[in-house]
């Protein structure tokens, strides 16, 4: 098990403290939409709008979490209570002065849709405050278009983890579609090393806004995909998940916790170590603290079409299955809705208890749309199993991991 100094237990799960904050259920959500020609669709869950985001200069395109947070501000913190009506005056810290509702905050609910992805992220109905983070970008170029996206889940052990998902979330993004307009034609495998790079950077750098004895930190995961194919790649208990009609559905990841390094030594089942209190404690995070090392990855192609799945464990603590994940899309009742399909995953987990922040974002894959980005296995495989992330900057390479240095990905993870 890999040892840390602080913070000494992060833990993203249901044994913390700030879940026993009680609050009421999100009000309803709003009607599935896909239209692309309508940036603005509003959601009734917070007042925050759903965004497809515009050109970002010479970097494509990708959303920006803060501008959104930023914009709709004030028009959220001075509405009347949404139950009965009371002025933002007769507030009390964060619940209304007349009637107890708690009142909407600026990150409660937040949707993005940029082109053929989209990313939900929902404070949950326990939780005191968002601290989960996503972003979504693209760029078309020579080789193909260039999809990535990320999403963080801040350590509630540790202040403001809200503030180190949302810079390691961003930072992934604008990091993959910069090193693409600034040096040009790049392999997966670079992409992925810089935004997981990128993302530890800006994790790490918050450390100068603090306490230096009580450094925000945060899990990571990260996809970049290009005809056909994609890198993963995470830290921490946040899941990268493969979605299709066709069985193939599984966990791509595997969690840096207790749990999973208890299982992988033979310790106990990965049922019992899932089932015990320490099961969520973290090995691995993002952070000025964290311990050294590199990120794991995985290149992926599929044998046919599906979603990529990146989510928060305010998902999988509910449906951890990857199969069950699979049979929430639309694709399997014969159409497609990826924003659609990013609410009711969200939604799902919700309904099920939705005790922690809830958060996804879904990448579309096709081998059909490209011949493919590496050679297959020995074995006439193309996934290649387990590789490793460099962290500190110095090198854009991903080099193949040894079996001492990694636990062989699971199927279906945890029930």
């Amino acid at each position: 098990m890999t040892e840390s100094s602080a913070p000494p237990s992060p833990t993203n799960g249901p044994g913390d403290p700030a879940s026993d904050d009680p609050a009421v259920d999100p009000a309803g959500r709003s009607a599935d939409t896909n239209d692309p020609v309508d940036p603005v669709d509003p959601d009734p869950t917070g007042g925050v709008p759903v965004q497809s985001v515009g050109p970002a200069g010479t970097a494509g395109e990708h959303t920006d979490l803060r501008s959104v947070l930023e914009a709709t501000r004030n028009q959220i913190e001075t509405a009347d209570c949404p139950e009965c009506g009371a002025s933002v005056d007769e507030a009390q810290d964060v619940v209304c002065g007349r009637c107890g509702t708690r009142r909407p905050a600026v990150r409660d609910h937040v949707e993005f849709r940029l082109g053929p992805a989209a990313a939900v992220t929902d404070r949950g109905l326990r939780r005191r405050r968002n601290e989960d983070a996503c972003a979504i970008g693209r760029i078309a170029t020579a080789h193909g278009e260039v999809l990535v996206a990320s999403v963080c889940d801040g350590v509630a052990s540790a202040r403001r983890g809200d503030e180190a998902s949302l810079a390691a979330a961003e930072a992934c993004v604008a990091a993959v579609l910069t090193h693409i307009t600034a040096r040009g034609p790049a392999s997966l495998d670079e992409l992925a090393a810089a935004g997981a790079g990128a993302a530890a950077e800006a994790a790490a750098d918050l450390v100068r806004l603090g306490d230096p004895t009580d450094p925000p930190a945060t899990t990571y995961t990260g996809a970049v995909t290009r005809n056909g194919s994609a890198v993963v790649s995470w830290v921490g208990d946040s899941r990268v998940y493969w979605l299709a009609g066709d069985g193939t559905s599984q966990l791509l990841s595997t969690d840096d916790s207790w749990a999973e390094e208890i299982a992988a030594a033979g310790v106990m089942s990965r049922e019992q170590a899932h089932a015990d209190r320490r099961a969520h404690v973290l090995t691995r995070w993002l952070g000025h603290d964290s311990p050294e090392g590199p990120a794991r990855a995985r290149r992926f192609r599929p044998a046919g079409p599906g979603v990529l799945l990146l989510c928060s464990d305010g998902i999988w603590n509910h449906i951890p299955e990857a199969d069950r994940l699979a049979a929430i899309l639309s694709s399997g009742r014969g159409r497609a809705d990826v924003l659609g399909d990013a609410r009711a995953l969200v939604d799902a987990a919700l309904a099920d208890g939705g005790y922690d922040n809830a958060t996804v974002a879904l990448l579309p894959l096709d081998p059909a749309d490209g011949s493919g980005e590496w050679g297959p296995r020995p074995d006439g495989g193309e996934d290649t199993g387990p590789i490793l992330i460099p962290l500190d900057g110095e090198d854009d390479r991903l080099a193949d991991a040894t079996a001492e240095d990694t636990v062989d990905p699971p199927g279906d993870g945890p029930a």
